[in-house]
């Protein structure tokens, strides 16, 4: 599409606003009068002499002018520029409400208007060179290469979801140059859960392409059902440990109860664990949160929550709920046994500090501390954190604290934390115990608690050699772990030949750093028969072989020593003289002296790597949680999802650092679970085809979008492989199998959509507005149309072109040509006059 127009610019001072152009006329009048004048009264001058000289002289005088002027014939090209024009259709339910003109539903009026739109689209694209991208919107499942508008299609979806909309076609859209616009047609009875629409609109904006919408439907149109919708619950975190915090999150809708105060219950298994009064504050989304403790057992918990009153100690809907049914809602939580919960009991010193921060790197430890510097009572928080019962303890860890210190004062009566402790571990094995060294240890536990022995006389109690007046150390002892250790409390490595060089490491004299081994320990003597000594404390200077093997040598001493006690003997109980592990952290300080060897060779030369794994493991072994656990894992993203939702699982075997074997055979297979079934039979696995595992920046997963409601069973089967790589067989000959297991639950689509059908033009102002773009009525979009035709152009347009062309570098001989022009005929005006005598 070409445009042509006339420009002219005038050279100064006839470029002057107002005055420029009628002083040129001016000047231009008298030239001619002036020239006329001139010749008539010439004595050799007759008619035609002087028709023909007036012309030429007024021909130059022309040229002067138009010179002055500066007219050019503009010509402006318009190219039609590929553009998109993106037209989204709400065909939920509630658009089949018929409130629009003559009692037609919503749809219907939608279906009249684009008919009557349709030449008008059709001439965008045609004239204008516009992609009209026509869509229909309502379930989450948008998909922008399949669910394309026409006339026909009903509305008949199940849930108003706008976010999904403006988030799916924003990803496909988004790179596009040339975008005339977004328009929404609908109700604004938006009901999406997975994105905010709100947020989503902004995004358009921040894009720069505004979003009008047209809103049909009444906004006074039907009674408004009263009912209480949970329309969602989650758990945070997910997966959790066991015993500690978990956050259940549940999403409630509140029509016609909005400031209600209503009963909150979360279950796990059926089995009740919280209840809450909470206030249902806002009419859709309110968050409801619970903060329970995980179960003390690791598995599949099925987690419900359930909103309304009690009534026979159950949680019932309202009276004038429309659906009594929808007051509850289930979903999964994968509870871990990595989850470790910790007090610790002990004066404050270097120690106590170190072993704290040792535990607290890494999040499966839940450390609690309680400081007792002198005996007396305790502060009520510290009371607290003392009731072994409440609080679920997995491990005790007891540092240099006399008995006294231990008892306080509940209610009038005496309370013994220690006697306490033995009960619980003799009767119900947990909590684990651990003693750990210093002046004030061990003297006066319960004799059946301490796998060893202690001198009576304080003055006996530690083995230490100081200088007596700086109080420095003249000697330092090794730690040296036993065979059997190696493969406990003090692995630091799953290849036990590598644990052993770590701590031959640790124990080796460096003369340009400080000795890296204990100043002193404990004197105990092991329970013959009954206890197991797990590391021995030796005086030598040069290191000692490791794994200790020396029966004779009478300066070693015990320094770890455990047995199992009570009921089967399922608590476990760790007694270690030392008191300043801490200094183990020298080793690889400043740094490390040597590079790191080759993997099959590594000893361990971070101190600090020594002493974290150290403390983990004896935590580990007391609290029977050693084993390693977890290396196959099959976690779904998420635990709730409506039908035909995107559900990704993400699975992986795990290796011994922590990270994914990234060549781990993976066969994952998703099962659904019959009604009051655990998991499914082996023969039905055996028969389901394995899902397509993909790999990603961020490990294996699969990908599913469940098409039936129910719950879901996913497992995880990798075969172990040893060192080499070869796999592992069971003692009939299979292979031994990684194994991962997760469940998920799959809803039917119901949503509120009918619960609420008015039209929210609110809603639809709060996706347009903010953008820049407009808040219409349906009956506005066939003129939003015929204005859109009017803006014949879109991107950025060329130059235009003049003819001719004034400028001195783009005239290409114009002027050149022009001045020629001028010249010859004052030349041929002046020849003539002395041709004549006239000059």
């Amino acid at each position: 599409m070409t445009d042509y127009f006339l420009a002219m610019r005038p050279t100064f001072p006839w470029s002057m606003d107002s005055i420029g152009l009628p002083a040129l006329a001016i000047v231009a009048a008298l030239l001619v009068a002036i020239t006329v004048w001139s010749y008539m009264g010439h004595p050799n001058a007759n008619r035609r002499r002087i028709f023909i000289v007036l012309v030429l002289r007024l021909l130059a005088l022309f040229v002067a002018l138009v010179t002055a002027l500066r007219p050019s014939i503009g010509v402006q090209e318009n190219p039609k520029n590929p553009s998109v024009l993106l037209i989204g259709v709400d065909l939920s339910e509630s658009m089949s409400v018929q409130d629009e003109v003559n009692a037609q539903a919503r749809i219907e009026a939608v279906r009249k208007t684009l008919e009557k739109c349709q030449p008008t689209l059709d001439a965008l694209a045609s004239e204008l060179n516009v992609s009209v991208q026509l869509y229909r919107f309502s379930t989450p499942d948008f998909s922008e290469g399949t669910s394309r508008f026409s006339l026909t299609d009903p509305a008949d979806g199940k849930r108003s979801d706008y976010g999904a909309y403006l988030n799916r076609t924003f990803e496909r859209w988004q790179a596009e140059r040339f975008l005339r616009g977004h328009l929404i047609i609908g109700d604004g009875a938006d009901n999406g859960e997975t994105f905010s629409a709100v947020a989503e609109a902004a995004r358009w904006g921040r894009k720069g392409a505004a979003i009008t919408t047209f809103t049909t439907g009444s906004d006074s149109v039907g009674a408004r059902t009263q009912d209480i919708v949970v329309t969602g619950v989650t758990c945070d975190p997910s997966p959790v440990p066991i015993k500690t915090d978990v956050t259940v999150i549940g999403n409630v809708h509140a029509y016609g109860f909005v400031g209600s105060r209503v009963l909150a219950r979360v279950y796990f298994n059926d089995v009740q664990v919280k209840t809450e009064e909470v206030i249902l504050e806002r009419e859709r989304d309110n968050k409801i949160r619970l903060t329970v403790k995980a179960p003390p057992t690791k598995g599949e918990v099925k987690v419900r929550l359930a909103i309304g009153e009690e009534k026979a100690e159950q949680i019932v809907a309202l009276r004038g709920e429309a659906n009594p049914e929808n007051n509850q809602s289930e979903t999964y939580l994968t509870v871990t046994k990595d989850g470790v919960r910790v007090l610790v009991i002990d004066r404050l010193r270097w120690e106590q500090t170190r072993l704290r921060d040792a535990l607290r790197s890494e999040a499966r430890f839940d450390v609690n501390e309680v400081i007792r510097q002198t005996d007396g009572t305790v502060t009520a928080a510290e009371e607290e954190l003392l009731d072994l019962d409440a609080q679920a303890y997995d491990v005790v860890i007891i540092g240099n604290v006399t008995p006294e210190q231990l008892r306080f004062t509940r209610n009038g009566r005496e309370f013994s934390v220690l006697e306490r402790l033995r009960e619980k571990v003799f009767l119900n094995k947990t909590p684990g115990v651990m003693f750990i060294g210093g002046e004030h240890a061990f003297r006066g536990m319960p004799d059946d608690l301490l796998p060893v022995t202690v001198p009576a006389d304080p003055a006996m109690a530690i083995v230490e050699n100081v200088d007596k007046d700086s109080g420095r150390p003249i000697q330092q002892f090794q730690t040296v772990p036993t065979d059997e250790a190696l493969g406990k409390m003090m692995k630091l490595s799953t290849d036990p030949a590598r644990s052993a060089a770590g701590w031959t490491e640790l124990n080796t004299k460096r003369r340009l750093r400080p000795y890296s081994r204990l100043t002193g320990y404990n004197r105990m003597t092991p329970k013959v028969g009954v206890s197991t000594v797990f590391a021995w404390a030796s005086p030598d200077i040069e290191p000692v072989p490791v794994p200790h093997i020396r029966k004779d040598k009478s300066e070693d001493g015990p320094l770890l020593v455990g047995w199992q006690v009570g009921d089967g003997n399922g608590g476990r109980v760790l007694a270690f003289g030392g008191y300043d592990t801490y200094l183990w952290e020298k080793l690889g300080q400043p740094k490390p002296l040597t590079p790191t060897p080759p993997e099959t060779e590594v000893p361990i030369r971070n101190g600090s790597e020594v002493h974290s794994r150290f403390w983990k493991n004896c935590v580990l072994w007391v609290a029977r949680q050693e084993d390693e656990e977890g290396q196959a894992y099959a976690r779904p993203a998420q635990r709730q999802l409506k039908v035909g939702g995107e559900q990704t699982v993400r699975v992986g075997v795990k290796l011994p650092d922590g990270s994914d074997d990234p060549s781990a055979e993976l066969t994952v297979k998703v099962v659904p679970l019959l009604p009051g079934k655990a998991e499914p039979e082996l023969a039905e696995l055996e028969r389901t085809k394995p899902e397509t595992v993909v790999r990603d920046k961020d490990g294996a997963k699969i990908l599913l979008r469940p098409r039936i409601k129910g719950e879901y069973f996913v497992e995880l089967t990798s075969p172990k492989k040893s060192p080499d790589g070869t796999p592992l067989l069971d003692a009939s000959g299979k292979p031994q199998l990684h194994r991962a297991t997760a469940k998920f639950i799959v809803l039917p689509d119901t949503s509120d959509e009918m619960m609420n059908v008015r039209a929210d033009h609110d809603f639809m102002s709060r996706l347009s507005l903010p953008n820049g773009g407009k808040a219409l009525r349906l009956e506005d979009l066939p003129g939003f149309l015929r204005e859109m035709m009017e803006q014949k152009d879109i991107g950025q347009k060329p130059r235009p072109r003049f003819y001719p062309d004034w400028r001195r570098n783009h005239s290409q001989g114009f002027l050149p040509l022009w001045l020629t022009i001028f010249t010859t005929l004052l030349g041929a005006e002046w020849a003539l006059r002395r041709l004549w005598g006239m000059a």
